[in-house]
């Protein structure tokens, strides 16, 4: 039956992700670009005080930003930095602990596509570093923007018309087809990682399917974010700002899983024994109805 079949592909599919260590890959790479945004903060909020703001337009800044639940613990953060001088030395020290932090997460990438397309990497360790860390800076603003528009859009909206009356209209629109607009750059950008991160050459419809599929996948459980974002924030107030944390891991943790799962789906389908099998089973299947 087909059904029968059906279930038969999924199992054997499980056994492939569990064999290629998706979930591993999946978290290393969530915990290093997780924890890469907390000294990639404080080196932003360290140049602050060299450029012609004062501390309290610094404060209320954060504070039309960040969520209530954190905005006390970056306060205080801000409030130490203008206290005390910062160096040059501290400056760049931060900036290469972000760099190191960021890029070991794109390196646990790098890892888990070669793993998925069965390659071996042959390319130079520094290059690959450096290219980590030029791939960690777009994959950031990635986040950044997909975070902006799908998790906190429906907040971002009502904070442009309070505070900016006239773009009320512009918003609404930029809201109302956000998620066509975010399909389309979520396949594109999920194309590039498939065709740049793993050590092989590769053309771009073969990386299609499974672009689309993670691409999905990244919206449904985003919506799913925002859906609680928007309407079980007062939960954090409980339970402080560790819920936030937490449901942020979680759901880039995900997303990096769906990612993969992307990638063994365009490796699965390039394999001609795979799709034989495949043909083969469910045209018999067919023929027994």
């Amino acid at each position: 039956m087909l059904f029968i079949s059906i279930a038969r592909v999924i199992r054997v599919f499980s056994h492939k992700l569990r064999d290629d260590y998706i979930s591993a890959f999946s978290a290393q790479a969530a915990f290093f670009i997780f924890i890469s945004f907390f000294p990639f903060a404080m080196f932003l909020l360290s140049i602050m005080q060299f450029l012609p703001f004062t501390e309290n337009e610094v404060m209320n800044a954060c504070r039309s930003v960040f969520p209530a639940a954190i905005q006390g613990f970056v306060i205080s953060i801000i409030t130490e930095l203008y206290g005390k001088a910062t160096s040059t030395a501290i400056l760049s020290v931060t900036l290469v602990a972000t760099l190191w932090s960021s890029s070991k997460g794109f390196l646990s990438i790098i890892r888990g596509m070669n793993g998925v397309y069965a390659n071996t990497e042959t390319r130079n360790y520094i290059v690959i570093r450096i290219k980590s860390a030029i791939y960690t800076l777009l994959f950031a603003f990635m986040i950044i923007l997909f975070l902006v528009i799908f998790v906190f859009g429906n907040q971002l909206y009502l904070w442009i018309v309070k505070r900016f009356p006239v773009l009320k209209e512009f918003a609404l629109v930029i809201i109302s087809v956000r998620t066509i607009v975010g399909l389309c750059l979520l396949i594109v950008f999920f194309l590039f990682m498939f065709m740049v991160i793993p050590n092989r050459k590769t053309k771009l419809i073969k990386e299609l399917p499974g672009a689309i599929l993670a691409s999905c996948g990244w919206m449904i459980f985003s919506y799913l974010y925002s859906f609680y974002i928007d309407n079980m924030s007062n939960y954090s107030y409980t339970y402080g700002s560790l819920t936030a944390i937490v449901l942020a891991m979680i759901w880039l943790y995900t997303c990096m899983y769906m990612m993969f799962i992307g990638a063994e789906v365009n490796s699965v389908l390039s394999n001609p024994t795979v799709l034989a099998a495949l043909k083969k089973l469910f045209s018999k299947n067919s023929v027994e109805e």
